[in-house]
Order: C-alpha cells, then sequence, then structure tokens
C-alpha cells in the first residue's frame, strides 16, 4: 500500500468521478482506476460500486477513507517536522485570512519575511466559513477570523485581538462632527454591508434582532474593500471594526455609546495536525504588534 494510492482514492472519493479525479491528479484515467484496483486487492474489499460510468463509495471505502487521511496526515506532518529542523529556512506557510484583518496581518507579515525570507508566504482570503472548510482541508496552516461560534474540541483558538465596532463614516463628512451614536439611530442612515455569510454581517444581524434595529442596508457586497471605498466617497455608511479600518485615514469612527459590541480575532489551527514552528512564530508577531498597538 502506497501513500500515492492513498492520494488517489482520497480524490475519487472527494470527486466519484475517475475521469475528473484523474485530470486533478494529472494522470490518465486507467492509471488511476488500475491503482485503485490494486488498493482494492490489496485490502480485499471493493471501496467503490461501478455502476455504468458512476462510482459511489462502499461502506468499506467510507470506513476506510479515515484511516486513509489520517496516513496521508501523519506523512505530511513526519515531512513538515523534517523542514522545521532546517531552522525556517525552507517551506511554506499558508496563512488563511479574512479581509477584515489585512491591516493587523500587513506589518506582521513583513517582519517575518524580514526574518525569515526563505520560507514562502502562501496567503488566501475568504468567510470563516470558507477558511475554516480550508483548514480542514489542511489547505492552510491556520485561519486569522473574527470568530464568536461554538468551539470545536478538534480546533485550537488563541485570541489575538479584541476590537470595538463603530459607525463609520466619510472623514470630511457632517456626520464626522458626532461624538457618538446609538445603534436604534443608525437606522436613519443607508448603510453598506457584507453579504450574507460574512461573519460581520451575521454578527450585526444578531444585534440588529436582539436590539429590535431595522437597518437601512442600501448595498451589500462580498468586498470588504469596495464597502470602504463607498464610505470614504460619502455615498454610504457602514459598520465595522476598528481593527478591520486601520490606516484608513479618510475614515472617521463614530463609537456606538449605547452597546458593547466587540469583535475578537483569533487565530484558529487543527489540535491534531503537525504545529509549524513558523505558525508560532508569526502568531506571536500578532500578538506583540497588537500589544504594541
Amino acid at each position: 500500500m502506497e501513500l500515492r494510492q492513498l492520494r488517489y482514492f482520497l480524490k475519487a472519493k472527494e470527486l466519484l468521478n475517475f475521469t475528473e479525479a484523474s485530470k486533478h491528479l494529472f494522470i490518465t484515467q486507467s492509471t488511476l482506476s488500475q491503482q485503485i484496483k490494486q488498493l482494492e486487492d490489496e485490502l480485499g474489499q471493493p471501496l467503490f460500486d461501478r455502476i455504468g460510468k458512476r462510482i459511489f463509495l462502499t461502506e468499506a471505502g467510507e470506513l476506510f477513507a479515515f484511516y486513509a487521511e489520517r496516513s496521508i496526515r501523519a506523512a505530511e506532518d513526519g515531512k513538515l517536522l523534517l523542514e522545521d529542523l532546517e531552522g525556517l529556512k525552507t517551506g511554506v506557510l499558508r496563512i488563511g485570512l479574512t479581509w477584515g484583518l489585512k491591516s493587523l496581518a500587513l506589518s506582521s507579515l513583513k517582519m517575518f519575511n524580514d526574518s525569515y525570507p526563505e520560507v514562502k508566504i502562501e496567503v488566501t482570503f475568504g468567510t470563516t466559513n470558507e477558511l475554516m472548510d480550508d483548514l480542514l482541508k489542511q489547505k492552510i496552516d491556520f485561519a486569522l477570523t473574527y470568530f464568536d461560534g461554538v468551539h470545536e474540541e478538534n480546533l485550537i483558538y488563541e485570541s489575538v485581538l479584541t476590537s470595538d465596532m463603530a459607525l463609520m463614516v466619510a472623514k470630511d463628512s457632517e456626520l464626522a462632527k458626532l461624538k457618538g451614536i446609538k445603534l436604534k439611530d443608525i437606522e436613519q442612515y443607508r448603510l453598506a454591508l457584507p453579504v450574507l455569510g460574512f461573519s460581520t454581517r451575521d454578527f450585526l444581524d444578531r444585534e440588529f434582532k436582539k436590539y429590535g434595529v431595522k437597518p437601512n442596508i442600501a448595498i451589500e457586497t462580498n468586498q470588504t474593500s469596495m464597502i470602504i471605498d463607498l464610505v470614504e466617497l460619502g455615498a454610504y455608511q457602514t459598520i465595522l471594526t476598528h481593527a478591520t479600518v486601520d490606516n484608513e485615514s479618510n475614515l472617521k469612527a463614530i463609537p456606538i455609546t449605547d452597546i458593547d459590541m466587540k469583535r475578537e480575532a483569533v487565530v484558529i489551527q487543527l489540535k491534531d495536525s503537525y504545529h509549524k514552528k513558523g505558525v508560532r512564530v508569526f502568531v506571536d508577531l500578532l500578538l506583540n504588534e497588537n500589544n504594541r498597538g
């Protein structure tokens, strides 16, 4: 039994299509079919039911998938361990990041690169749900995101920042003269907000419902950068954390005075996988940067 065969099996399990799986693996369909057949012969059990051109996972396939994934993970963890022995002189640091925490991560990214230029950095932007999915599939080493949900037992959560939410307005607008605002009074303004599915939007919707606020949501977008651009132009207002708009000199944050609205930024990692030294170094940079702020 070879790791290559396990990877082939898992890709076929994911796509349930030998043709598509072979394309993703950059091998021929006949090679994929042959390797999986050899694996089935060795196990003495069929892993897939083949009905015409369609395939379905058998009960044996479902059970075996757990151990195949664990074997792949163990092999990858061993490789990472050996890379870490090089003292961060090689390897890849794969970061999952929500756009709202870009400003927090930028200076830490620069400092990490200055100290460990041989380590390649890959940054993936996404919603919290997208990043959690990438983390579970081990496409990223950790996720840096706002999170206020239930903590899962198979994950490790480390708080790096707590930031107040505020009404964000254009710095040169009349609204910038406000010293504070009540959440209910925000109903009178035309808001630009993230679309449903973004953790910030989900958080705000819960707060609106909790306090009986009916917001005037004039525009929704899946690009936080566009929201900031629109607010800077004076076309709309929005509600975001201070950390999200850090370094945005054309915005003014108006405190929400009657309700304590804070968001916690956390680093999330898989509990049972190997934790790279590079992740620990980067998280420490984030913590130090926040403490200096």
